[in-house]
């Protein structure tokens, strides 16, 4: 789910924010595709979040987006215009041209 540049990015995020428990991942509908990912702090663990654990790192994935990301890896990405947490999932269908969206 996490790649190692991921986790590093998400501990670097979390190391002086003791009050969160690690990252919510969910969708919501937005662009000309259909969906977009959201990325948030959370504080707490929903009943219905799927939790993932790795090297160290909470990340808690929404009911709602649990099937959307089914078999997706978490990236963390720099160059040297962008620095960004990427989603590599395969059950993407289509994209929108401005890569703001995708629909499954």
């Amino acid at each position: 789910m996490l790649t190692p540049s991921a986790v590093n990015k998400v501990k670097q995020l979390l190391q002086n924010k003791p009050e969160y428990i690690g990252l919510k991942v969910g969708v919501r509908t937005r662009g000309c595709n259909g969906l977009t990912y959201t990325l948030d702090y959370t504080k707490e663990k929903d009943k219905s979040d799927e939790e993932v654990l790795q090297d160290g790192v909470r990340v808690f994935i929404e009911k709602k987006a649990q099937l959307t990301l089914l078999g997706t890896e978490m990236d963390f990405v720099e160059t040297k215009l962008s620095s960004e947490f990427v989603f590599n999932n395969p059950n993407i269908k289509g994209t929108c041209g401005c890569g703001e969206s995708f629909s499954i």
